[in-house]
């Protein structure tokens, strides 16, 4: 390697390790039973009607991807229009293979000699790893309270400011910020700097001040962009759908910076099909709010803090034991959580919310693992 040249925006990203796979910690730990509530994954699976359209597509599996990119975007414009009474078409959608696929699309497009990114700490990594990748330098203004600071990211603007990133519901905390407090801050937003509202999680917010970013997409503001993606209320983590909603200027010039053939046409077709299957997204709606209260109860009698969440996860704070110690001895109990060491809180940890045995089965393990002490 000495004789290489390297990049040397490559060399200061930290490499993203994802959440603990089941498999992996059936064979590190010797266990026939884990749960795996690291992640934020759906608890019920995949829509039966995804499955069936990916299943169906996969006779063509030998043909490189045609019409499924287009059909999804149509069926993206219709879905909108339909809900939102916007006027979008095919043009304002750009897919990507999951949403770390748009932020680097985002990063790749502005990000770039020298240029910064502004994001508030804790939040999704791969914000400040993809504005080193590309030569940014990514800066983080401190939380308020476990909700994202929008005041702290107006004061650092300036002229070098490129990107902002605002995860709502932001992902580790699980809060909010609301219409009202968004207005305020696109106000002190040149047109000059792209907002990216990253909305992964949005479907499960029932906050009713929870803000209609899309809103100023309609305004024609060519910097905004909304991010949203099939991974967390439609179940498809693996399948990696992601799709990025803008201007026509925007995705037109954003689609620079797409990979050809990112993705592939049965998992398209899978995606398009759960946009149909308004039963399966409403019962995973009913099942997380539920049994987000079952685990805020659990955690209240163990005397454990915890963010109210706005999202399919609840964050453990102020913990009686060190976090990784905790993980490790939930793990040897088939329980798998998410130290946050890796979202820049290492006194926390994530829990998402499961099925009903699966949020048994943790708290009676953290139960087990808090006496042990």
């Amino acid at each position: 390697m000495q004789n290489l040249k390297l990049n040397p925006n490559l060399l200061t990203v930290p490499t993203y390790i994802g959440g603990k796979p089941i498999e992996e910690a059936q064979e590190e730990y010797g266990l026939t039973d884990v749960v795996k509530l690291g992640s934020n994954e759906n608890p019920l699976g995949p829509s039966p009607l995804a499955i069936a359209a990916f299943q169906a597509a996969l006779k063509d599996a030998h043909r490189y991807p045609g019409v499924a990119d287009r059909r999804l975007r149509q069926k993206l414009a219709t879905y909108y229009n339909a809900s939102l009474g916007t006027g979008f078409t095919e043009q304002n959608f750009l897919l990507g293979n999951g949403l770390g696929d748009i932020l680097r699309m985002i990063a790749h497009a502005f990000l770039f000699d020298g240029g910064e990114s502004i994001y508030c700490n804790p939040t999704f990594p791969l914000y400040p790893i993809f504005s080193k990748m590309f030569g940014a330098t990514p800066i983080a203004v401190p939380h308020d309270n476990f909700r994202y600071n929008l005041r702290a990211i107006a004061d650092a603007i300036t002229e070098r400011t490129r990107v902002i990133f605002i995860c709502n519901p932001n992902n580790p905390t699980g809060t909010i910020v609301t219409r009202a407090e968004i207005a305020a801050f696109m106000l002190r937003v040149p047109p000059s700097v792209i907002v990216v509202f990253d909305e992964s999680y949005c479907h499960f917010v029932d906050d009713p001040n929870f803000p209609n970013a899309i809103e100023y997409v309609q305004e024609a503001r060519d910097h905004v962009l909304v991010l949203r993606g099939f991974s967390k209320i439609y179940g498809l983590a693996n399948l990696r759908v992601g799709y990025a909603l803008g201007t026509r200027a925007m995705i037109e010039y954003l689609a620079h910076a797409q990979i050809v053939f990112n993705t592939g046409d049965p998992i398209l077709y899978a995606a398009a099909a759960a946009l149909d299957d308004d039963a399966h997204l409403q019962a995973t709606q009913r099942l997380v709010r539920t049994e987000r209260e079952f685990l805020y109860q659990g955690l209240t009698e163990l005397d454990l803090s915890f963010v109210p969440s706005q999202t399919n996860f609840v964050l453990l704070i102020n913990l009686p034991r060190d976090p990784q110690a905790l993980t490790q001895a939930l793990l040897r109990r088939g329980v798998i959580v998410r130290p946050m060491g890796g979202f820049a809180m290492s006194d926390a940890i994530r829990v998402t919310v499961g099925r009903h045995e699966e949020n048994e089965k943790f708290l009676r393990a953290m139960r087990e693992v808090l006496k042990a002490k």
